[in-house]
């Protein structure tokens, strides 16, 4: 073979590496949720994570961090003069993801109390106000929206 034949192959492969990467890493979004879901639990400290950044609070007197994994983007809210999890929200872009993320969530949540297969809701509700749901948020005019995953208290 040639150099610049080789070369130009080097190229183009390089190119096709370069699309698909993104591709790649946002190829398994369940289990990327449980891992979140394993690592930023409620009641507990922040976790240091490299994705996860702190920006100006929203609400007075608590720690607000948001972030970017793989992806699905993360938003972490704290008590009130704490550095325990009160809130997580997980947004992740695109066609709706429920029925394939709902195990993941599961698996760490336990199963829901509440769902709407349907509708693509599910909910969970412990002692204490802890809430949780699973649901899409369509996009405007046709656009994608989101797979919500959210952790709170009510």
């Amino acid at each position: 073979m040639k150099p610049a034949a080789m070369t130009a192959r080097h190229i183009l492969l390089m190119l096709a590496l370069c699309c698909l990467a993104p591709l790649a890493a946002m190829a398994d979004p369940a289990a990327d949720v449980e891992q979140i879901l394993r690592d930023i639990r409620q009641d507990e400290p922040v976790p240091q994570r490299d994705d996860l950044r702190r920006v100006a609070s929203i609400n007075a007197d608590c720690a607000y961090f948001e972030g970017e994994y793989r992806g699905i983007r993360i938003t972490v809210e704290t008590h009130p003069n704490s550095s325990r999890v009160a809130s997580l929200l997980l947004q992740i872009p695109g066609p709706d993801q429920t029925r394939q993320i709902l195990p993941a969530v599961a698996r760490v949540l336990g199963s829901p109390q509440a769902s709407d297969p349907k509708h693509a809701v599910y909910g969970w509700e412990w002692a204490a106000y802890r809430t949780a749901s699973l649901h899409y948020a369509p996009g405007a005019d046709g656009q994608a929206g989101f797979t919500i995953v959210s952790l709170f208290y009510r």
